[in-house]
């Protein structure tokens, strides 16, 4: 009696705890801020291109990896589509995309040119397509169904472009409302599900339509199935396994072999592991056989081992944990993602083939909440079991499942107060050292007892590294105080058996490694790596950033040392990886710099050669022979990538486990393998001064024709792989001399392309970093501008020659100018010269007749002799002055005629005033007029001053293209007769036309004025 109620209890607890079995995976969310159009998203499906195309409630989407793109309704676009909701999008085989829209209307959208083309549906039943239980089906002959759940299925004619039950080629009762409709794999048989009628089968083929009141062909899946049941979800496996889902209240799932014509589940409900109301929706398999089951707060994968559900935990935990009600459509990509489609929390993305990592996390020992410490150290026990340090949380002990288990060394209390550093085992594998903070433990591994040492020599400091060489020597790391040495008998002679190696600064140690040839490794953060001789403890080799030669790391502190082999050995600084041969004492930096985030912690290698690297932010895989890094973060499933120093180990099973700020992970690195998928690169969009142009339109073209202001050029591209970043090069051919790299954007800017032509290249490359060939994806042409042209320059070169031959015509016309001026100026000279000799050879022969017999009128010719000499003197200095080149300026014209006025002022005693306009001094003239605007300015000035006039006063201004020369004077004395005889002398008169010169004369009672206006 006892006995059964025990097995009973037991039994009910196992079952509890099975039903309670989740599995937690690493999504990767998209919500709204990502770029998605809603929270709700129905539908998903993958182009041959690479793009994952989903509809949801704001239209459809497409999707790239890095943009999303969202198509809807725009009113007056017929193009666009007729509503935004969308419900489904499927790829048919002539690699059409369709879409259901949530009110019903279905058409194909043009992915190259973005339209919309409805086609319409015909339906015999009075059915309102505004419902969920609506969807598309595609066989494998490229016929495209469309399904009203409960009512009936119509077929689609491409040549009328239509759904119509008039197109159906299958057989149907006219009084069947069909539930459900599915093409079978690697047939020409369609199942169909009836309203409350079992299943029937239509054969193409033979055009026999089987039924559960007629099962003509003898199907046994028909027979097996209740006659009168009502059966949904119909799906077709690889393994010929007809999935469906019926309901007595609940969802029940079954599935029926065809192979071996038998239920492999019957009525499974998968409310015996959910603790809610669910509701199945649909099934999906993946490539590698895995069947999903998904619908409301479901979502599951059939284990294939006990024919159970593995519940997939619905509920927020971290970022990469999945919350949902409803999950409308699961999608399986190229790349064995799986797109998971929520209605109220938008689109989620994993991949259950890659989930690689295992993250382990403590309690704290007196189990108020999950603890927090960093885990600094491992070993594996005799007894099979994996010892953790954990800083300020203490010990812990996990199975070889990674589960935790009682801690079972005796003299450390329940591991909770030793903090331990690091952890290693003797040479006869019986003591497990431990670095403690202070001091260290040695743990015998048979009695599982420990001993406490912190000798006065320490300073009751912190052990930060523990190793044993082959000798039994102890090699002890500290804090900060450098490396002591524990002789293998030390520990019972006492205090004189610990040494400080005195070659070794006391500073703080961050690795110690003892290689197979017995030398002793000390890396230091700040000073180097040191390499002892562990029988005499000196010290054989110093590397740092200061040492010569091949002594000389790129960085100055060590994080690890590792033996990769018997010839290498890996060294890391903060940054860098490094390796040194010890046959050939060469340093050999592996990869460039830049290449790891953060700050390097660990190293371990496994079996295949790989070296794998914690620092600060990530874990990589590095193959240390091509320099290749792989870096794992949180999206592939690591929930901490900070990892801390030296917190590393190999388990013999192969795993590596990596210590972590508040965990640890483990993996197996022979799990880790690359799929080798060869990216599909191709150009997503192109944009031109900001505006897009149509992508397909534009590759069509042999070259891209630009002109040389079509700027700025934005190409956005994509490797269309979903699972991690991958790296692209490109360079625009042409124009750029290096690659550049494209790690998350994928996306290149011109902001300017001179003219020329050009060859736009993207170089991929695999998964593991291998380069592969680049591919030109456009040819650009961007022509000059106009004046860059042949033509323009050969118009140039025209106008050149002409503007030349106008210079010199002009330089010939204004040198013949001047040559005719001078000459003009020449003949006045010798006309007035000639004149005046003239008149004086005249008065000189009659003052000699006069002489004798009239002196005083010989005397009178004398002096008229004498005045028309000092005219002449006076008028040949006036013209000599204007042809002279040093007196091309008004300034000099000005300067002349204020000497004048001196000259007046002192010989006749006069008052002159001299008020001269700026714009004046400023004019241009030529040597003819200068010459005629000198003489009107003296003449005027030097005859009213001859005639008497007085309180003389001139203004010379400049406006309206003239030069106005005014003259003021008092005529009190002055001999008005002469003056009146002066102004209408001929020479003035001549003097005044030849320059189209006007003279004005106002007379006023005791003063008159001259106003002279000279057009310049």
């Amino acid at each position: 009696m006892h006995r059964c109620i025990i097995f009973s209890l037991i039994q009910l607890i196992f079952l509890v705890g099975y039903g309670q079995e989740e599995k937690h995976y690493n999504f990767i969310h998209y919500p709204p801020e990502s770029g998605i159009a809603s929270n709700q998203v129905n539908t998903a499906v993958q182009d041959e291109q690479g793009y994952i195309w989903m509809g949801g409630t704001q239209g459809l989407q497409r999707f790239d990896g890095i943009r999303f793109k969202t198509f809807g309704h725009l009113d007056g676009d017929a193009g666009s589509l007729p509503s935004n909701p969308v419900w489904q999008v499927i790829i048919d085989k002539k690699k059409n995309l369709w879409v259901l829209l949530a009110d019903g209307r279905a058409g194909i959208f043009d992915t190259r040119h973005f339209v919309f083309r409805e086609v319409p549906a015909t339906f015999r039943l009075p059915v309102s397509p505004v419902t969920t239980l609506k969807r598309l089906v595609c066989d494998e002959e490229g016929n495209v169904f469309y399904l009203i759940s409960g009512s009936e299925v119509i077929t689609y004619n491409e040549q009328r472009n239509a759904f119509s039950y008039e197109y159906n080629f299958f057989k149907q009762d006219k009084d069947w409302r069909i539930s459900d409709f599915v093409p079978q794999p690697g047939t020409r048989k369609y199942w169909l599900a009836i309203e409350n009628g079992g299943i029937a089968v239509y054969n193409k083929t033979t055009g026999i339509l089987s039924r559960s009141d007629n099962n003509t062909e003898q199907e046994p899946a028909i027979s097996a199935f209740d006659k009168a049941g009502t059966y949904t979800n119909l799906f077709f496996d690889a393994q010929k396994r007809l999935w469906s889902v019926s309901n007595n209240g609940h969802d029940l799932v079954s599935c029926y072999s065809l192979l071996n014509n038998k239920f492999v589940v019957k009525d499974y409900s998968p409310g015996e592991q959910v603790s809610s109301y669910y509701n199945v929706k649909r099934f999906m398999q993946q490539r590698d056989g895995s069947v999903w089951i998904y619908g409301m707060l479901l979502l599951a994968h059939f284990r294939e081992n006990d024919n159970r559900l593995e519940i997939v935990h619905n509920g927020y935990t971290n970022e990469r944990s999945i919350a949902y009600e409803m999950v409308h459509c699961l999608y399986e990509d190229r790349e064995n993602n799986i797109w998971v489609c929520t209605d109220n929390n938008g689109l989620y993305r994993f991949n259950p083939s890659k989930e690689f990592f295992t993250n382990i996390y403590h309690d704290r020992k007196n189990g108020s909440k999950r603890g927090d410490g960093q885990v600094l150290s491992f070993a594996y026990t005799r007894w099979n079991t994996l010892l953790t340090g954990a800083w300020n949380d203490g010990l812990y002990e996990y199975d070889d499942r990674l589960n935790p288990v009682a801690f079972s060394i005796k003299g450390m209390g329940n591991g909770q107060k030793p903090f331990i550093w690091s952890m290693a085992v003797s040479r006869d594998s019986n003591t497990l050292w431990m670095g403690a903070e202070p001091g260290f433990y040695a743990v015998d591994q048979l009695t599982r007892e420990a001993k406490y040492f912190n000798p006065p020599a320490l300073g009751n400091v912190t052990v930060r590294q523990i190793a044993e060489d082959k000798q039994g020597r102890l090699w002890l790391g500290t804090h900060n105080k450098g490396v002591f040495i524990v002789a293998p008998d030390g520990l019972r002679r006492g205090i004189e058996s610990i040494v400080a190696v005195a070659d070794i600064p006391p500073v703080q140690v961050n690795k110690i490694t003892i290689d197979s040839r017995g030398q002793v490794w000390v890396g230091t953060p700040e000073n180097g790596l040191y390499i002892v001789n562990a029988a005499t403890g000196k010290l054989l080799m110093h590397f740092g950033d200061r040492e010569p030669g091949d002594l000389q790391l790129p960085e100055r502190g060590i994080s690890s040392v590792l033996e990769y082999n018997d010839s290498i050995m890996l060294i890391t600084t903060a940054t860098r990886l490094v390796k040194y041969n010890v046959f050939t004492k060469k340093l050999k930096p592996v990869g460039g710099a830049g290449l790891i985030s953060g700050f390097i912690t660990a190293v371990e290698k496994d079996r295949n050669g790989y070296a794998w690297i914690t620092s600060t932010s990530g874990l990589y895989q590095v193959d240390i022979q091509k320099g290749i890094f792989i870096i794992y973060d949180r999206t592939d499933g690591l929930d901490n990538e900070h990892f801390v120093q030296s917190a590393s180990y190999v388990l013999p099973d192969e795993r590596i486990v990596f210590g972590a700020t508040h965990n640890f992970i483990s993996f197996l690195p022979a799990e880790i393998k690359s799929s080798h998928y060869i990216p599909v690169v191709g150009i997503t969009d192109i944009r031109l001064k900001n505006e897009a142009l149509n992508k397909d339109s534009v590759l069509a073209l042999q070259e891209l024709r630009l002109e040389y202001d079509d700027n700025p050029l934005v190409i956005e591209f994509s490797p269309f792989l979903y699972s991690s970043p991958h790296m692209l090069k490109y360079k625009m051919e042409g124009l750029d001399k290096d690659w550049s790299q494209s790690y998350r954007t994928y996306q290149a800017v011109y902001n300017y392309l001179p003219p020329g032509r050009y060859s736009f290249i993207i170089q991929p490359s695999d998964d593991m970093g291998n380069e592969l060939p680049g591919l030109i994806m456009l040819k650009i042409d961007v022509s000059g501008p106009f004046w860059k042209t042949w033509w323009f320059y050969i118009m140039i070169a025209v106008l050149a020659g002409m503007v030349l031959y106008w210079l010199d015509r002009e330089r010939m016309s204004r040198k013949e100018a001047i040559h005719t001026m001078r000459a003009a100026i020449a003949d006045d000279l010798h006309e007035e010269i000639n004149t005046a000799l003239n008149n004086i050879n005249i008065l000189s022969e009659m003052a000699r007749i006069k002489a004798d017999t009239e002196p005083q009128k010989s005397k009178e010719f004398i002096e008229q002799i004498s005045a028309r000499s000092n005219n002449m003197i006076a008028a040949m200095d006036d013209m000599l002055w204007s042809i002279s080149p040093e007196n091309d300026s008004m300034e000099k014209t000005i300067a002349r005629l204020r000497e004048l006025i001196e000259s007046l002022k002192n010989r006749y005693g006069v008052n002159i005033d001299l008020l001269v306009d700026e714009k004046v001094k400023t004019l241009q003239l030529n040597m003819k007029q200068r010459k005629e605007v000198f003489w009107f300015l003296k003449g005027g000035i030097t005859n009213v001053v001859h005639t008497g006039g007085s309180n003389c006063l001139l203004h010379i201004v400049y406006e309206k293209s003239a030069l106005q020369y005014t003259l003021e004077f008092e005529t009190i004395h002055s001999d008005m007769q002469q003056l009146l005889s002066l102004r209408q002398r001929q020479e003035l008169t001549d003097k005044l036309a030849a320059v189209n010169a006007r003279l004005e004369v106002i007379d006023l009672k005791t003063r008159t004025i001259f106003v002279l206006t000279i057009p310049v």
